[in-house]
C-alpha cells in the first residue's frame, strides 16, 4: 500500500501513513488530533507495517520469492543445465559435421551423437511421409 506523509498546521508535527490507494487530502494528527493535511513529499510503497527491519525493501531476492523457489528449485541450476545441454550438442555437430543429433537419454544425462548420412535419409524420408499423409487429409 502506498505511504503517504502530512503535516499538522496545529503543532507543525510531519508524520506517515500507509493508506490505500486514492485521495487523502487530509488526517488526524496523532499527537493533537487536529485535520492535518497531505504534504507531495514523493511516492513510497510499503508491503509490512512500519519501517523496522521486517519491512519489505524490494531489493532483497526473498522479498518476492519466485515459483522456483516456492517449490525447491533454483532457476540458476536449470539455466546451468540447459548451458551444458547446448555445449554438448555443439561439440556432437563440431564432431560429426552435421547439425542432426541423437539424443541418448540416461538417469540424470543427456548425451548426443552426430547423425550418420543412413540416418539423416531416413528422417528425411519419414518427414515427407507425413507431409504427404497430412495434405491427403
Amino acid at each position: 500500500m502506498p505511504r503517504y506523509t502530512f503535516e499538522c498546521t496545529e503543532c507543525e508535527l510531519r508524520f506517515e501513513r500507509t493508506l490505500k490507494l486514492g485521495e487523502h487530502p487530509g488526517h488526524p494528527c496523532p499527537n493533537c488530533q487536529h485535520q492535518a493535511s497531505q504534504v507531495m513529499s514523493g511516492f513510497g510503497f510499503s508491503f509490512k507495517a512500519g519501517n523496522g527491519p521486517t519491512a519489505n525493501s524490494g531489493v532483497h531476492d526473498l522479498d518476492y520469492p519466485s515459483a522456483d523457489k516456492a517449490v525447491g528449485r533454483s532457476a540458476d541450476k536449470r539455466w546451468d543445465y540447459v548451458g551444458r545441454r547446448e555445449k554438448a550438442k555443439q561439440e556432437a555437430r563440431d564432431k560429426g559435421g552435421t547439425h542432426a543429433l541423437i539424443r541418448h537419454s540416461g538417469h540424470g544425462f543427456i548425451d548426443y551423437e552426430p547423425m550418420s548420412d543412413k540416418g539423416r535419409v531416413a528422417r528425411r524420408e519419414l518427414a515427407k511421409d507425413a507431409q504427404k499423409r497430412k495434405e491427403s487429409k
